[in-house]
């Protein structure tokens, strides 16, 4: 890949999703772009700029744009401080008998392949039971790859994805398949996956106000200007008094100062104030 078709290229990416390719990821653009010059035939990368700019089917390889250049490692019970940390602020503010007429509203921005909304919604069930509590609640995934999405509505999953899933767990919300575990429909029901594009303004409209919000191991991918965008669209999207979940390496300063951080051991959750 040429220097200029790298730019032009990376320059698309930014502009379409907010995902940001430094110089020195040049190589990692090129070779995630490559097997897309060979499914439509191409001879230059430069060719595959212009296909995206003027082809008659440039709105349709988007979607192929954006499954490879998203990165989707991911896993069940990932980053368990921050799992704690979602099960007691569950138990003290949101499955009291206080609010049980209040849907409890969470989404999952980046959710990759489902392991992650999946992690919350069994969270979720697990604590009801223990508390002997029933409350309406409601989880939307969302990403920007519909690759991904497509693999967490089917719902099997491999046992890498499985690794640090306990064995009542798996037993009591998992069904052994041939190629792998299927999360069983009492947790599947709970979900709803949809495609979103982050840098797309509008597109948070249709959330409607949200209790919780995980957005982890997004930030990362995109550059000052694009993570200031997110943060404030995140902000405004949660209730007053809800929180925010980002990754174990990621921060909102200097981005934002609209939500508050709570420092725990392990872990950060940010939480929006009163309105």
């Amino acid at each position: 890949m040429r220097r200029e078709e790298f730019i032009s290229l990376r320059d698309l990416v930014y502009e379409k999703s907010g995902i940001y390719f430094s110089d020195n990821k040049a190589y990692l653009l090129e070779n995630r772009l490559k097997n897309r010059l060979a499914e439509l035939n191409l001879s230059t990368f430069e060719d595959y700029y212009y296909y995206l700019r003027y082809g008659e089917r440039a709105a349709e390889e988007l979607f192929s744009l954006f499954d490879v250049v998203t990165t989707n490692e991911t896993s069940f019970f990932r980053n368990p401080p921050q799992l704690e940390m979602l099960k007691s602020i569950l138990r003290s503010e949101y499955l009291s008998p206080d609010n049980r007429s209040e849907t409890l509203r969470v989404w999952s921005a980046g959710c990759s392949t489902g392991e992650e909304p999946y992690t919350i919604a069994i969270i979720i069930l697990e604590e009801m039971e223990a508390l002997r509590e029933t409350h309406p609640f409601a989880i939307i995934g969302t990403d920007i790859s519909k690759k991904a999405l497509l693999s967490a509505e089917t719902a099997i999953f491999n046992n890498y994805a499985m690794r640090h899933v306990d064995a009542p767990i798996k037993d009591k919300y998992f069904t052994k398949v041939n190629n792998g575990y299927a999360i069983n429909d009492s947790v599947k029901g709970r979900v709803k996956f949809e495609f979103m594009n982050l840098n797309d303004t509008k597109a948070y409209r249709k959330l409607g106000k949200t209790d919780i919000v995980f957005c982890r191991n997004v930030l990362i991918y995109f550059d000052e200007g694009m993570k200031k965008k997110v943060a404030n669209h995140l902000h405004d999207v949660l209730k007053s008094g809800g929180y925010l979940f980002l990754g174990h390496s990621e921060s909102l300063y200097p981005v934002s100062k609209a939500l508050k951080p709570i420092a725990l051991p392990g872990t950060i959750v940010y939480q929006k104030g009163a309105e």
